[in-house]
C-alpha cells in the first residue's frame, strides 16, 4: 500500500503505480512483501531490495527456485522499474505508461532516486499538506504515532473522520 494512502488517506494514481511496483517485486523474488523477514536487518522485501541495490547485488532478489533460468537483463530491468515504483514520493514515480515503456525495453530505466525516509517525516507530512488538503478532524499526534520505515507499509488501518 502506498505511504500516502496509508498515512493520510490520500489516493492517487501514483498510488497505484507503488501497487504495481510491490506486486512486480513480489514476482520477481517468489515471495509476498509482507511475509518477507530472512534477517533482522530487513523490515520487508522492499527494504532489502534498497539494501541489495546499494550493494550491486540485485540478482540475490530473484527467486532461487529458478536457478539460473531466467533472463538477467530482464529481471535487472524488472527490479529496477518496481523500485522506481515503490519510492516513497509519489512525485518521484514514473507514470504507469512509463512503466510499459521501461518494461517492454523500448525506453531506458531511470536512475533510481530515492525520497524522504523516516528520518525526513516531520518534512514529508509538510511536502504532503503543500500538495493536498489538510485531513480535517485528525490530531498531529495520531500522525506521529503511524509506523513507517519511509520505504514499505506492510499493513494499513483506516480511520473513520467526521464528515
Amino acid at each position: 500500500m502506498a505511504p500516502e494512502y496509508a498515512l493520510w488517506g490520500y489516493l492517487t494514481d501514483k498510488a497505484d503505480v507503488y501497487s504495481f511496483g510491490v506486486v512486480a517485486l513480489e514476482l520477481v523474488a517468489g515471495i509476498k512483501n509482507i511475509k518477507f523477514r530472512p534477517q533482522e536487518n530487513y523490515v520487508c522485501l522492499l527494504d532489502w531490495a534498497l539494501v541489495s541495490n546499494q550493494k550491486g547485488k540485485l540478482m540475490e532478489l530473484v527467486d532461487p527456485k529458478l536457478g539460473s533460468q531466467f533472463n538477467k537483463k530482464e529481471a535487472t530491468r524488472m527490479i529496477k522499474v518496481a523500485m522506481l515504483c515503490t519510492n516513497p514520493s509519489p512525485a518521484l514515480r514514473p507514470s504507469m505508461s512509463a512503466v510499459v515503456s521501461m518494461l517492454e525495453g523500448r525506453t531506458t530505466v531511470d536512475e533510481l532516486i530515492m525520497g524522504p525516509n523516516i528520518h525526513d517525516l516531520p518534512l514529508t507530512i509538510g511536502a504532503l499538506g503543500d500538495q493536498f488538503d489538510p485531513i480535517e478532524n485528525q490530531s498531529e499526534s495520531e500522525v506521529r504515532n503511524h509506523s513507517w520505515d519511509g520505504t514499505c507499509v506492510g499493513s494499513s488501518s483506516i480511520s473513520v473522520r467526521d464528515p
